[in-house]
């Protein structure tokens, strides 16, 4: 299987392609609890968060 980039010529072994794409292609299990929350929170609207970063980035 050849294939190019940026003008460049190379060549993958059908095997390992095979063997890439196998994996790839697996079905996976997921890590996360089903009790999951995301802590996002943003700097311009957290105040105590944006001035712990802030104390941290001075240290």
């Amino acid at each position: 299987m050849a294939t190019s980039t940026f003008t460049k010529q190379f060549s993958v072994d059908r095997k390992k392609a095979t063997e890439f794409v196998n994996e790839m292609s697996k079905i996976v299990t997921p890590t996360l609890q089903p009790d999951f929350k995301a802590n996002l929170a943003h700097l311009s609207r957290d105040v105590e968060l944006r001035n712990s970063v802030r104390a941290a980035l001075k240290k």
